[in-house]
C-alpha cells in the first residue's frame, strides 16, 4: 500500500505530490491526519480554519467516493497514526506536499525518521510554492531578505515548466477501491461548525485587470479573496499564476509575495515569534489590554481601522490595504507587541 498524506493541499487536481504517487502505484489510499498538536492549541472551538478544512475533506472525499475510493481521516498526532498504520497495514512508500513553517519541518522530520526504521520511503514535492527553499537566491548563494530584488530574479527564472499544471485527474484509477467510511465529525475533535462563511474567491478577468487600480479602494468589491484557498490548497498557485501572468502583474506580484515569505520563514524560522531583525526585539511596548480589546472589537474611533476589524469579526476576511492599516495601528501607534 502506498500513503499519500493530505495537509495545505486540499484538492485532487493539480496537485504536484499525488500526481507523482499516482502515476508511480496501483494501491495509492489518501489520508488526512486533524493533528492534535495544532488542535489543542486553538481556543475557539468553532474556529473558522477547521470547520473550512472539514467542507474541504468532505468535498474530496465525495470526489473519491464517485471515483470507488475514500479518503481516511484520522484524529491524533501523526506520529501516533502512523503507527497505527505501519502496525495494520503493509505500507511501502508514503507521499506528501512539502511544508515549510518550523512545526512542519520538524513533525516531518520524525515521520521520517519512523518511516525509515520500517523501510517505508517519505517522498515530499513542492506544490504550495512555484519556487522554494534555494530556488531563488543572490549571485553570492544567500536568501533575499528584500521583496524587489528577489521578485526581478524570481521573474527572470520563471518559465512555463515551473507553472505547468499535474493532470492527477487522469490516474485516479490508481487508487485503493474501496467503500465509503462515515465522515469523522467536527464534535469528534472537540469542535463546531463556525457560522462564517468563507468567501467565494473571484479569479475572473474583470476583476484581475482592474485590480491594479480597484485593490486600494476597501469599499469596492473589487479582490480575488483567493488567500484562504491558497493557505489550505483547495487550489492550486500554479494556476493562479496562469491567471496572473495572462491579466495581471500587480496581482502577480501579490502570488510572489508569498513564496517570498515562504523562503524567510523557511531560512528564517525564527521569524514565527521572533522580529526578523534582532534590535526590534528590544522595543519597549505599551500593551495596554484596553487599548488591544478596543482594536480587536473595532471601538478604537479610528473609522478605517474599526471598519476593518469589525469586517473580520463578522466574516472571517479583512481587505488587503485594511490589513496593512490595522496591523501598523496596533504596533506602530498603539505599541501592542505583535505576539
Amino acid at each position: 500500500m502506498v500513503l499519500f498524506w493530505f495537509r495545505r493541499d486540499l484538492r485532487l487536481h493539480d496537485n504536484a505530490t499525488l500526481y507523482y504517487a499516482l502515476k508511480n502505484h496501483q494501491d495509492v489510499q489518501p489520508i488526512f491526519i486533524f493533528d492534535k498538536e495544532i488542535l489543542e492549541k486553538l481556543d475557539n472551538k468553532k474556529d473558522a480554519r477547521v470547520s473550512f478544512i472539514q467542507d474541504a475533506l468532505t468535498k474530496i472525499k465525495s470526489e473519491l467516493n464517485s471515483h470507488g475510493a475514500d479518503l481516511k481521516i484520522f484524529y491524533g498526532t501523526p506520529q501516533e497514526i502512523f503507527k497505527e498504520l505501519i502496525a495494520s497495514h503493509k505500507i511501502t512508500h508514503v507521499y506528501t506536499n512539502r511544508d515549510y513553517e518550523p512545526y512542519a519541518k520538524q513533525r516531518d522530520k520524525e515521520i521520517y525518521e519512523l518511516l525509515k526504521t520500517h523501510q517505508i520511503e517519505f517522498i515530499g514535492k513542492k506544490d504550495h510554492v512555484i519556487f522554494e527553499k534555494n530556488e531563488v537566491l543572490k549571485g553570492d548563494g544567500t536568501p533575499y531578505s528584500v521583496f524587489t530584488p528577489y521578485s526581478k530574479v524570481w521573474k527572470q527564472q520563471l518559465s512555463a515548466f515551473y507553472y505547468k499544471s499535474y493532470p492527477t485527474t487522469d490516474y485516479l484509477h490508481n487508487f485503493i477501491q474501496s467503500k465509503s467510511t462515515p465522515m469523522l465529525t467536527l464534535s469528534e475533535i472537540g469542535f463546531e461548525k463556525s457560522q462564517q462563511t468563507v468567501p467565494t474567491f473571484k479569479t475572473d478577468k474583470n476583476i484581475l485587470t482592474n485590480y491594479k487600480v480597484q485593490r486600494d479602494f476597501p469599499a469596492l468589491d473589487a479582490t480575488s479573496k483567493i488567500s484562504v484557498h491558497l493557505r489550505f490548497g483547495t487550489i492550486s498557485i500554479r494556476e493562479m499564476v496562469q491567471k496572473a501572468i495572462l491579466h495581471s502583474e500587480t496581482w502577480l506580484n501579490e502570488l510572489i509575495w508569498r513564496d517570498f515569505y515562504a523562503m524567510i520563514l523557511y531560512h528564517y524560522p525564527h521569524t514565527v515569534d521572533k522580529s526578523f531583525k534582532a534590535k526590534y526585539d528590544f522595543i519597549p511596548w505599551i500593551n495596554n489590554e484596553d487599548h488591544f480589546d478596543k482594536w480587536c472589537n473595532g471601538q478604537t474611533g479610528y473609522p478605517i481601522v474599526d471598519a476593518g476589524m469589525r469586517e473580520l469579526n463578522e466574516t472571517g476576511f479583512m481587505h488587503n490595504r485594511v490589513r496593512m492599516i490595522t496591523a501598523s495601528f496596533l504596533t506602530k501607534h498603539l505599541l501592542t507587541d505583535w505576539r
